[in-house]
């Protein structure tokens, strides 16, 4: 079996001493490690970055089931106005 590595790179920039300790103690008492916290909260980002993309799709389904939705309503209304 082939034994497959995940390419990683690495990330570093500057933070205040203060702020990585305090960063650090949180971390420890949640039982959280930095890497973990930092790659969710880049997924959570880029998801976010995603939305205004799938909104518009959203939008084009909505309007669509709605165009949908008139025809059916017109279609009865006349039925029952027969």
């Amino acid at each position: 079996m082939a034994n497959f590595k995940k390419q990683r790179t690495f990330i570093s920039f500057e933070i205040d001493p203060e702020i990585r300790e305090a960063f650090s103690q949180q971390l420890k008492s949640e039982g959280r490690t930095v890497s973990a916290v930092l790659k969710q909260f880049i997924e959570d980002y880029l998801k976010s970055t995603e939305k205004p993309q799938d909104l518009t799709e959203v939008i084009k389904r909505l309007e669509e089931v709605e165009r949908k939705v008139g025809i059916e309503n017109n279609r009865l209304v006349g039925e029952s106005a027969a």
